[in-house]
C-alpha cells in the first residue's frame, strides 16, 4: 500500500498565481534571501581524480565502459579513465576540462552512473547538470538522419539499498530500474516514447524530451514535448567538440510532486522551458516525492551511434519564488489619500519559503504612507517608507493575506508620475521602480454675488459685487468668469479688483463681463457695478456670475454660478 498517497493536497495550491499589477510598469518576481537554495551536493566530472565513493558506474552491454574523460588511469578510489586513454590510444582531457561518459560512439553499447547517497527533497530539489550528445553516426529512415539513441535522468527513492538499470537500448536504462521514481529521456532517436520505453506513450518520437513515472506506476508514459531539430536539436551530431554540443538542464519538483523542467540550449535565449508544472500525482499509482532521493543517468546506441557524456552535476533545495504583486489605485489626487495593496504569492512550482519575508515600500517626494497593514505582517511606517515582515512558511502555490498601505499625496506633491518603489528582501532584482499618477487637487471654486443695499430705495442708488475665488486646495488655470448685469443697467461701468495673487484682466469696462484669468490658492477676483434708480422706477433686478475652470467641478456643463436680485422697498 502506498501510504504517501495519503498525503492531503494544500488546499491552497490552486494553479499559477499571476503577477499582475495596478501601477503600470510595477512589478516584481524575487527569491527570498531565507529561501536561498542550499547546495546538497555537486560534481563537475572535469577533474583527472574524481573521487568514486557513492557513484556506481554500470555497463550493460557493448565493449566500451563509462569513464572520467580527464582521468589518466583506472585507479581504485577514483572515477576510472577511459579505455583507450588506458591503452595509449587516445590522450586524457585536461585536468578540469572533462566530462563523465556514458557511451562513446559505437554502436549497440548502453552506460550508467548512479549516486548512490540519498539527497534530501523534503524541501523539494532542483537537480542541474550538462549534457552533451554528439560526434554522431546517424542511419537515416523516413524520420531523417538520426544518432543514437539518447540520455535519460532518473530520479529513484532515496530509501533504496539496491538499484539496479533497467533495459538499455530505446528504454535508456529505465524501464525496470528499481526503486524508479520518474524518469526524463532527453530523446535523439525517439523510442523513449514507444514500447521500448515502456507502457502508452505516440510512439516513436525523435528529438523529444519524455518523461515516464514511478514503478508503481509501471514505468508509464506522463508527458512528451517534441522539439524542432533545426531551432531546438538535443545532440549535436556533426559536432566534433563538447563545448559545441553542451545542453544544460534544470529539473525542479516540489513537495506536492509539480515538476519543471528547462534546458539550455546554448543560443543565447538562456534557459527554456520543456516541461512546465507537470502534476506527476496525475499518473495513477505515482510516488509522491520521496522525503531522499538518488540520481543517475543512462544512455544507449543501436545502429545509430553518439557520444553521450554529463557534466557539471548540482542538487540544491528548491528555490522559493516569491513574487510581489501590486494594485490598488493607480492614481491618487493632491490632497486626498489613496489605497495600496501588496501581496506576496509564492509560485506553484517552488519550494517552501521558511524563514522571515520582508516586503518594503518605498513612495516619492510629496507623498506619504499614513497606514500599513496586514493580518499576521509586523509593519513599521516612516514617511515615505514602508517595511512589513513575517517569519511562518509559504508552502508553493499559496499566498499571504495582502498588506494594504494608504497612501496621501500632500497639496505639494509633484504632479505627474512620481516614482514608487516595492522591494522583497533578498536577491539583486529584489527592487523594481513603478510609478503613481498624482493628478491635480480637485477645487470647488466659489462664486458669490450680492447687492446692497437690498431692498433699494426708489429713486436711490445700490450697487452689485460679484466675486471669483480660489480657496484651493489646488490652483486654477484659465478660469473664465462670465457677469451678467440687468438689462436696465447697461452699459453702465464696472470695475475689477483682485486679491490673493491673481491679476484683473481689466481694471474696468462696462457691460457684460467676459474675462479668463488664472486664480492661485487663495485668490480672488471682484467686480463692481454701481447702479442709479430713476425716480419711479420699481422694477426687480438680477444680475448673474457663472465661472468654468479646469480641474474644479465648474465645467461647460454644469458652470458654478450665483445670482442676485434686487427689488424696491415698500413705499
Amino acid at each position: 500500500m502506498n501510504i504517501g498517497r495519503l498525503r492531503p493536497r494544500r488546499a491552497q495550491v490552486v494553479g499559477r498565481i499571476a503577477v499582475t499589477t495596478a501601477l503600470a510598469g510595477l512589478s516584481l518576481i524575487v527569491t527570498t534571501l531565507p529561501a536561498l537554495a542550499e547546495t546538497l551536493s555537486s560534481e563537475s566530472f572535469a577533474g583527472a581524480r574524481i573521487p568514486a565513493g557513492g557513484w556506481v558506474i554500470g555497463s550493460p552491454k557493448g565493449v566500451d565502459y563509462p569513464c572520467a574523460t580527464a582521468a589518466t588511469a583506472s585507479t581504485p578510489g577514483l572515477l576510472p579513465a577511459c579505455r583507450e586513454v588506458v591503452a595509449g590510444k587516445a590522450k586524457a582531457d585536461p585536468d578540469g576540462g572533462g566530462a563523465f561518459r556514458l557511451t562513446d560512439n559505437s554502436s549497440f553499447n548502453a552506460g550508467s552512473l548512479l549516486f548512490d547517497k540519498p539527497i534530501r527533497a523534503d524541501r523539494g530539489v532542483t537537480l542541474e547538470f550538462d549534457m552533451y550528445q554528439y560526434k554522431g553516426k546517424p542511419t537515416t529512415d523516413k524520420y531523417g538522419k538520426r544518432g543514437a539513441d539518447g540520455i535519460a535522468f532518473w530520479i529513484v527513492d532515496g530509501s533504496r539499498t539496491k538499484v539496479d538499470p533497467g533495459a538499455a537500448g530505446g528504454g535508456l536504462g529505465y524501464n525496470g530500474l528499481t526503486g524508479a521514481f520518474v524518469g526524463i529521456g532527453f530523446d535523439e532517436f525517439g523510442n523513449f516514447s514507444s514500447t521500448p520505453g515502456g507502457p502508452g506513450g505516440p510512439g516513436l518520437k525523435p528529438n523529444t524530451v519524455a518523461v515516464r513515472g514511478s514503478a508503481s506506476a509501471g514505468y508509464k508514459y506522463l508527458f512528451g514535448k517534441s522539439l524542432d531539430p533545426v531551432t531546438h536539436p538535443i545532440a549535436v551530431d556533426a559536432a566534433t567538440r563538447r563545448a559545441d554540443a553542451r545542453r544544460r538542464v534544470s529539473v525542479g519538483i516540489n513537495s506536492d510532486n509539480i515538476m519543471n523542467v528547462t534546458v539550455d540550449f546554448q543560443d543565447g535565449k538562456g534557459p527554456q522551458p520543456v516541461v512546465v508544472d507537470l502534476d506527476l500525482d496525475r499518473l495513477p499509482g505515482q510516488e509522491p516525492l520521496p522525503k531522499t532521493l538518488k540520481v543517475g543517468w543512462a544512455a544507449a546506441t543501436g545502429n545509430a551511434a553518439a557520444v553521450h557524456e554529463i557534466g557539471g552535476f548540482t542538487a540544491r533545495t528548491l528555490d522559493a519564488d516569491i513574487r510581489l504583486t501590486v494594485g490598488g489605485d493607480r492614481e491618487l489626487t493632491a490632497g486626498v489619500g489613496g489605497s495600496v495593496t501588496l501581496t506576496a504569492t509564492n509560485a506553484l512550482n517552488a519550494g517552501i519559503s521558511t524563514g522571515p519575508v520582508t516586503v518594503g515600500y518605498d513612495v516619492g517626494a510629496g507623498l506619504t504612507v499614513t497606514r500599513a497593514a496586514g493580518p499576521g505582517w509586523i509593519c513599521t511606517t516612516g514617511g515615505q517608507k514602508v517595511s512589513c515582515t513575517r517569519s511562518d512558511p509559504l508552502p508553493p502555490g499559496a499566498a499571504y493575506p495582502p498588506i494594504a498601505l494608504d497612501v496621501t499625496a500632500g497639496l505639494g506633491a509633484v504632479l505627474g508620475s512620481v516614482p514608487v518603489t516595492a522591494s522583497l528582501t533578498g536577491a539583486p532584482t529584489a527592487a523594481v521602480v513603478g510609478a503613481l499618477t498624482v493628478k491635480p487637487a480637485a477645487t470647488k471654486a466659489v462664486v458669490k454675488i450680492a447687492s446692497s443695499p437690498n431692498p433699494y430705495a426708489a429713486g436711490g442708488r445700490f450697487n452689485y459685487t460679484a466675486s471669483a475665488a480660489n480657496p484651493g486646495p489646488g490652483p486654477l488655470t484659465g478660469a473664465r468668469i462670465a457677469v451678467t448685469w440687468p438689462p436696465a443697467f447697461k452699459p453702465l461701468k464696472w470695475r475689477c479688483t483682485a486679491s490673493g495673487g491673481a491679476v484683473c484682466p481689466a481694471a474696468e469696462g462696462t457691460g457684460d463681463v467676459a474675462a479668463t484669468a488664472d486664480l492661485p490658492i487663495g485668490a480672488a477676483l471682484t467686480y463692481t457695478q454701481d447702479c442709479q434708480i430713476p425716480v419711479g422706477v420699481t422694477a426687480s433686478f438680477t444680475a448673474s456670475i457663472a465661472l468654468v475652470a479646469p480641474g474644479s467641478g465648474c465645467t461647460d456643463q454644469k458652470p458654478c454660478v450665483a445670482a442676485e436680485t434686487n427689488r424696491p422697498g415698500l413705499p
